[in-house]
């Protein structure tokens, strides 16, 4: 690696850990409000964007294309399914956690903007920067991860981050058999919506 690559991977790997790793803690300390954790993670996400955009990487590195939706969405819904129907049994047996209290608004707000920019954040673009240390699928995978659950911390919630950490392992799966968000991104918006309205998790 040259003088100019390694300076881009101290720059990328400072930057990762400013996004993934400074901005959970901030929310969790009272720094950024957290009413506005959405916001935050969405106005974040445009940074992340552009910033990789600038350092060279494109659209489909980031998983934003159109090539292989259909395949994206079919290989991810049995799962979706599945995982639909145990968390509204749960919600009809009365096992919910929670009392949900969100506005119809805020649903609105999860399912097109917020689902969609967490997907971007975790399997899209960290799995190309990741790509660029050269590490193995294993190391990339429990990576991206962990930084996807450790967001949740935010929610003070152990069930959460062991919950949000094992369906991550499973969209990053489904992720990698496609390179295309749109799939994981509908996934993550249903099941976000069926274990919020029962009370599972935050």
């Amino acid at each position: 690696m040259n003088a100019k690559g390694k300076k881009t991977s101290v720059f990328l790997l400072f930057f990762i850990c400013i996004i993934y790793i400074g901005l959970p803690l901030s929310i969790l300390a009272g720094l950024i409000d957290f009413d506005y954790k959405f916001y935050a993670l969405t106005i974040g996400s445009v940074v992340v964007y552009g910033v990789f955009r600038l350092l060279g990487f494109s659209n489909a590195d980031m998983g934003i294309t159109f090539m292989n939706t259909k395949k994206s969405i079919i290989h991810v819904m049995p799962l979706t399914i599945v995982l639909v129907i145990a968390g509204v049994t749960i919600w009809l047996l009365g096992y919910s956690r929670i009392t949900p209290n969100e506005k119809w608004s805020f649903f609105i707000f999860y399912i097109f903007i917020s689902s969609p920019v967490q997907e971007f954040l975790y399997r899209g673009s960290l799995e190309a920067a990741l790509n660029k240390f050269k590490l193995p699928y294993w190391g990339r995978m429990v990576l991206s991860t962990a930084l996807y659950s450790f967001v949740h911390i935010i929610y003070r919630d152990w069930l959460t981050l062991v919950l949000t950490f094992a369906i991550g392992l499973i969209w990053y799966f489904c992720y990698q058999k496609t390179k295309n968000l749109i799939g994981v991104s509908i996934s993550h918006a249903v099941l976000g919506v069926v274990t919020i309205v029962a009370g599972i998790i935050n």
